[in-house]
C-alpha cells in the first residue's frame, strides 16, 4: 500500500518548528512554514540543512527532494490552506495560544488536525471556545523532535478518540515513539520525570555533596547509557529474582530476596 504524502502546517519557526519541520519533511510529507517575523523565515533554509545533517548523522532514512517539499508563509492562510495536522510551535503563553487557535480553528480545513508543542499548559486552557474543538490535542516532543522520537501525545477531555489513533498512527510512521497520556496533567510527564532528577542534582550540588560536572558524568556515563537500551522500571525489573514486585519489596531489607548489583 502506497503511502500517503499530508501536508503539515508548522506554525512558529524556531527551534522547535523547524525540528518539527525536519521529522515530517524527512519522511516524504509537505511542510508548509509559518512564521510572522521574515527575518525568521530567511533562517529556516539554513535551520533546515543543519537538522537534515543532524537526522543523516542519527541514521535516519531521508527521501529525496525534501528541499521541494517545504514552503515558507508569512501569512497564515497560505500555510493553513490544505494542512492535514497544523502543528504550533510558538511562545508558552496562554493568551497568544488562545488568539492562535481561534485562527487555527477558523481558517484550518475542517478535518484537520490541530496540536500544540506547548511543555506544561494544559490544551483545555486555551481551547475550551473552538468551534471544532474535538480535533484539538497537545503533541510534545522531546527536544530536537529530529534527533529524540520520544513524544507525548496528550488529549484535552474533549478530543476525540479518533483524533488520538489517528495522532498516534502518524507519528509512528514518521519514526516517532508516541506515548499517549490518559488524561491531562501539570507538566504532564516528560517535564516532571526529568524534572525530578534535576531537582536531587541540584540538592547534591548545593550540600557540596558532589560537583555539577560529576553529576552529569554519573547521569551521562551511568544512567543515560543504560537507559539507552533498558528503561528504569525495566531495569529494576531484572534487579531481582522475583522482579520488580520483589525489588519494591525487599528495597529496604538487605536480607530479602536476591538483587544483582549493577543494575
Amino acid at each position: 500500500m502506497t503511502k500517503q504524502t499530508l501536508t503539515i502546517a508548522i506554525v512558529g519557526a524556531g527551534v522547535i518548528g523547524c525540528s518539527w519541520a525536519t521529522v515530517w519533511a524527512r519522511a516524504g510529507h509537505r511542510v508548509a512554514i509559518y512564521d510572522s517575523n521574515a527575518g525568521v523565515l530567511d533562517c529556516v533554509s539554513e535551520q533546515l540543512t543543519r537538522y537534515v545533517r543532524q537526522s543523516e548523522s542519527a541514521g535516519h532514512a531521508l527521501l529525496p527532494g525534501l528541499e521541494s517539499r517545504v514552503t515558507l508563509h508569512l501569512k497564515l492562510e497560505g500555510a493553513l490552506a490544505h494542512a492535514d495536522l497544523v502543528q504550533e510551535s510558538v511562545a508558552e503563553n496562554v493568551e497568544i495560544k488562545r488568539d492562535l487557535f481561534h485562527d487555527l480553528d477558523r481558517l484550518s480545513r475542517p478535518e484537520a488536525i490541530l496540536a500544540s508543542s506547548t511543555s506544561a499548559i494544559p490544551m483545555s486552557r486555551f481551547t475550551e471556545s473552538l468551534e471544532h474543538r474535538q480535533r484539538c490535542l497537545i503533541i510534545h516532543p522531546a527536544t530536537p523532535p529530529h534527533t529524540l522520537p520520544a513524544t507525548e501525545v496528550v488529549p484535552t477531555p474533549w478530543t476525540n478518540r479518533a483524533v488520538v489513533e489517528r495522532t498516534i498512527s502518524l507519528l509512528k510512521e514518521v519514526g516517532q515513539s508516541p506515548v499517549l497520556l490518559k488524561k491531562e496533567h501539570p507538566g504532564f510527564a516528560l517535564s516532571r520525570l526529568q524534572g525530578a532528577l534535576l531537582i536531587e542534582m541540584f540538592r547534591l550540588i548545593e550540600a557540596g555533596v558532589i560537583t555539577a560536572v560529576d553529576a552529569d558524568t554519573l547521569v551521562r556515563d551511568g544512567f543515560g547509557l543504560r537507559w539507552a537500551v533498558l528503561g528504569p522500571l525495566e531495569a529494576i525489573d531484572l534487579n531481582a529474582d522475583g522482579g520488580i514486585g520483589e525489588y519494591l519489596t525487599g528495597c529496604g531489607n538487605t536480607s530479602h530476596g536476591s538483587h544483582r548489583e549493577g543494575w
